[in-house]
């Protein structure tokens, strides 16, 4: 009676779950009374409001970060190159590509094993190459003025990868890691997990994705902000995917 029960119970979960996944658009779409249909109309400048503020929460939380080493714990630091870039669609087919340039994350080592990673991201970074639509997005869909929602956060605190100390590896060795935790964004927190390979070479620690890391817009709450976005810029869609990749050193 009870292994019925429990099964039931799990049936009912899963099922619950795949709906609330299925829920998630592919892409969200501009109502057609909000669309220019000049072809060759392009949206006005916007200008970016003042991001003083959320600048220095962000340093005070990158400050806070380089700080919070232990002494049971060796901890490396970023370096000054490296990149997080993010991948988009528009229009159903358009790819926009983007940069986050500051960033700060430290490494945590513990008996020459990596058991920690943790990165503030500072989202008034953001260059997609074209000053108006950096200016759009951060106005309309991260609203980066406010302190708390211009700095993200990310925090592996698991990393699987078999246990195998990288001395024993010797340098030059790649090693594929699994890492779960949570990503804070727009005030939300999710859980994420990616793949990572890691790579240690003359001191230095390197960190790649091997594969993107995908976050979807609908689980951290922009869905209105979206279609504000879309309307601002005359895009008939926006995909709710984004794309990942960093390339990050630490020594």
């Amino acid at each position: 009676m009870k292994s019925n029960f429990a099964a039931s119970a799990f049936l009912m979960m899963f099922l619950f779950s795949s709906t609330l996944r299925a829920e998630a658009p592919e892409h969200f779409y501009n109502a057609n009374e909000n669309l220019n249909p000049d072809p060759k109309y392009t949206p006005g400048d916007v200008p970016l409001e003042d991001t003083n503020k959320a600048r220095s929460f962000y340093t005070a939380e990158q400050q806070e970060l380089a700080a919070s080493g232990d002494t049971a714990s060796e901890v490396l630091y970023t370096l000054g190159h490296g990149e997080i870039s993010f991948s988009a669609v528009k229009n159903e087919t358009a790819n926009v590509l983007g940069f986050f340039r500051n960033y700060f994350g430290v490494v945590k080592i513990k008996d020459g094993i990596p058991v920690g990673l943790t990165m503030v991201i500072d989202i008034n970074s953001l260059d997609t190459a074209v000053p108006g639509r950096n200016n759009r997005i951060l106005n309309l869909l991260f609203r980066s003025m406010t302190p708390e929602l211009g700095t993200a956060r990310v925090e592996f605190q698991e990393l699987d990868w078999g246990g195998k100390s990288f001395a024993e590896a010797g340098d030059g060795a790649v090693h594929g890691i699994k890492a779960s935790g949570t990503l804070d964004l727009n005030g939300v927190q999710k859980p994420i997990t990616a793949s990572l390979n890691l790579q240690k070479q003359k001191g230095i620690w390197a960190v790649e994705t091997a594969s993107p890391i995908s976050i979807l817009i609908s689980d951290y709450q922009f869905e209105n902000r979206v279609y504000e976005l879309m309307k601002s810029c005359n895009h008939k869609s926006i995909g709710n995917q984004v794309d990942v990749k960093v390339e990050l050193f630490f020594k």
